[in-house]
C-alpha cells in the first residue's frame, strides 16, 4: 500500500528537497522505521526513539493523528508532517550531526493557510487576517499601476533607495505627525511589509540570548522573529486592557532578567482583537524605561476603530525608546508589501543596512502605486469605507456567536476594531482537535497554540472577520456549530 507523506517547507531540505515522499507502509511505526532508514536527517528532525515526536504534527487523510483511535495507514492515501505550532519548531540535531545548522523558526498560521487550501469541499474561512475582496476592488488597483507605468515608465521598475521613495517617507512621517509622533522623512524606512520591519529590528537590536517581553497570545511571526535572532521570550498574558505590564514586572524580577526588547500590538492585537489601555502604555513605557530596553510597537489594525476614541501612539507619549512599525497591507494592497519603519535617524542608518543585505530596496512599483492612491486625496475616506464593512462584519460576527453558540460554554470578547475575535472553549476542548472536525464541516481558524511558544492556549482560538461576506460569517459559524456538536 503506497503512502504519499507531504512535507511541511522547514522540512523538505532534510529530505533532499522533496516536497512528498512515497512508502509503501501499513502503519505509523512503519513509517517511521522507514524515515529512519531511508531519510537520516529527516529522521532527525521528527522522529525521537523511532516515533514521531510532539515538535511535529501528523495528518492522516487531513485528520490529526493524536486524535485518531489507531496508526493504520491501510486505505489511506496522504500523511502531512507540519512543524509543531509553537512558533513552527521543528526538533533540534542530534549534537553528532548537529555541523553548523541552527534551528529555524516558521509560522503554522503560514502552513494553515496551505491546509486549508488544499481542502476539497467548500470551506468558510476564519483563518486568514488578510483584508476582503470587497476591500480590494475599493482601490482600483488597475487603474493605479496603469497610471504610473504609463507615467513614469522604467523608472517605476528599476531600483530604488534603500529607505525607500522619498515622497512615500514623507507621506507616512505627515500621517504620524498627525497622531502626535515626532517624524520626518530621515526617521522613516520604506520596508517590504511590517514582517520585514520587525526582522529589521530584531537585527539591529537583538544578540543570541537577549530577552525579549511579548504578548502571550501574540502575533506568531514575531515570535519566530525573535527565536530566529537567538532570543528569549518572555510571554506575558493579554486581557482586556491589553499587555499585563504588572505581571509582565513581576515575571521580569521573579527571574531576574534583563529585557533588551518589549514587543506590542498595540490596537486590537493579533490575535485577540485586544487594545493595550491609555494607562498600561504610560506604564510600559516606564518600565521599558527602567530597563533600558527598546519598545516596538507594531500597529497594523489601529486606523480600523469601529467604536470609542484612538489612543495615542506609545511613540507620542515619550518616556522611552519606541520603534514604530506599520503597514499598508491591512488598509490598502497587502500583495504590494509595503510597510514601514519609524525610528530615530541612527537606528534607521543602521536599519538600511541590514535591508541592504535582504532586498537593496523595497519594489519601486509597489511604492509608487501606493504613493499614487495617496497623491489623488482618496486614502481617509477610503479608511472610512473600510471601517464600515468591517464593523458590520464585526457586528454580524458577535450575533452569529451569540446565535449559534448558545449553550455551548463557548465565550469570546468584544473588540472595538480589527479583524479578529478571541475564542474560549470549555478547558477539556481542544481547539486542534476541533479544527479537524471543522475542516470536515467546511470552517477553518486558526488553533490558539499558534500564537504561543510555552503558554497554554490550547482551548482557544483566533476568529477572523475580514475575509468572508456577511452570509458567509453566518454560514460558517453554523458549521462551527454542528463541528462542536460532533466533538462533544
Amino acid at each position: 500500500m503506497t503512502v504519499t507523506v507531504r512535507l511541511a517547507a522547514p522540512l523538505r531540505a532534510a529530505a533532499g528537497g522533496n516536497t512528498t515522499l512515497d512508502f509503501d507502509v501499513t502503519d505509523l511505526i512503519q513509517l517511521a522505521s522507514e524515515i529512519a532508514d531511508r531519510y537520516p536527517e529527516l529522521a532527525a528532525r521528527v522522529l525521537r526513539d523511532g516515533e514521531f515526536g510532539r515538535f511535529v504534527n501528523v495528518f492522516i487523510d487531513g485528520e490529526d493523528a493524536r486524535f485518531l483511535e489507531a496508526s493504520d495507514l491501510r486505505g489511506k492515501r496522504t500523511v502531512e508532517i507540519l512543524p509543531a505550532m509553537s512558533g513552527g519548531a521543528v526538533a533540534p540535531l542530534p549534537e553528532p550531526a548537529r555541523r553548523d545548522e541552527h534551528e529555524v523558526f516558521g509560522s503554522f498560521i503560514d502552513e494553515t493557510i496551505g491546509i486549508v487550501a488544499r481542502q476539497t469541499r467548500d470551506t468558510v474561512s476564519f483563518a486568514v487576517g488578510s483584508p476582503s475582496r470587497e476591500a480590494l476592488d475599493l482601490v482600483g488597483a488597475d487603474d493605479l499601476a496603469a497610471t504610473v507605468i504609463r507615467r513614469e515608465g522604467a523608472a517605476a521598475l528599476g531600483y530604488g533607495i534603500t529607505e525607500g521613495e522619498p515622497d512615500l517617507r514623507d507621506v507616512i512621517a505627515s500621517a504620524a505627525r498627525d497622531r502626535g509622533v515626532a517624524a520626518d522623512a530621515g526617521t522613516v524606512l520604506v520596508s517590504a511589509g511590517a514582517l520585514q520591519a520587525i526582522d529589521l529590528a530584531c537585527r539591529v537590536y537583538l544578540r543570541p540570548g537577549d530577552v525579549v517581553v511579548a504578548e502571550s497570545p501574540a502575533f506568531a511571526n514575531a515570535l519566530s522573529a525573535f527565536r530566529n535572532h537567538g532570543a528569549r521570550v518572555l510571554e506575558v498574558p493579554v486581557d482586556a486592557d491589553g499587555l499585563d505590564v504588572a505581571e509582565a514586572s513581576r515575571r521580569i524580577r521573579k527571574l531576574g532578567v534583563r529585557p533588551r526588547m518589549f514587543f506590542v500590538v498595540p490596537n486590537f492585537q493579533n490575535p485577540t482583537g485586544e487594545t493595550l489601555s491609555l494607562e498600561r502604555r504610560e506604564a510600559l513605557l516606564a518600565l521599558a524605561a527602567s530597563h533600558e530596553a527598546v519598545v516596538v510597537e507594531d500597529d497594523p489594525y489601529g486606523a480600523l476603530r469601529f467604536h470609542g476614541e484612538d489612543l495615542p501612539p506609545l511613540a507620542a507619549l515619550g518616556g522611552a525608546e519606541v520603534v514604530s512599525i506599520g503597514t499598508f497591507s491591512k488598509t490598502f494592497l497587502p500583495g504590494l508589501r509595503v510597510g514601514w519603519v519609524i525610528a530615530d535617524p541612527d537606528v534607521i542608518a543602521r536599519m538600511s543596512r541590514a535591508k541592504q543585505t535582504m532586498d537593496s530596496s523595497t519594489g519601486t512599483l509597489a511604492q509608487r502605486i501606493v504613493l499614487e492612491f495617496h497623491r489623488r486625496g482618496g486614502a481617509e475616506a477610503h479608511i472610512g469605507r473600510l471601517r464600515q464593512l468591517y464593523r458590520e462584519k464585526q457586528d454580524r460576527g458577535r450575533a452569529a456567536l451569540a446565535r449559534e453558540l448558545a449553550g455551548t460554554g463557548i465565550a469570546w470578547n468584544d473588540p472595538k476594531g480589527g479583524f479578529y475575535f478571541w475564542v474560549r472553549l470549555p478547558r477539556h476542548v481542544s481547539a486542534r482537535a476541533l479544527l479537524d472536525v471543522a475542516l470536515q464541516e467546511g470552517v477553518a481558524f486558526v488553533p490558539g497554540d499558534a500564537f504561543a511558544i510555552d503558554a497554554d492556549h490550547r482551548s482557544a482560538l483566533r476568529f477572523s472577520i475580514s475575509a468572508p461576506t456577511p452570509d458567509r460569517i453566518d454560514e460558517g459559524v453554523r458549521r462551527l456549530r454542528r463541528a462542536f456538536d460532533r466533538l462533544a
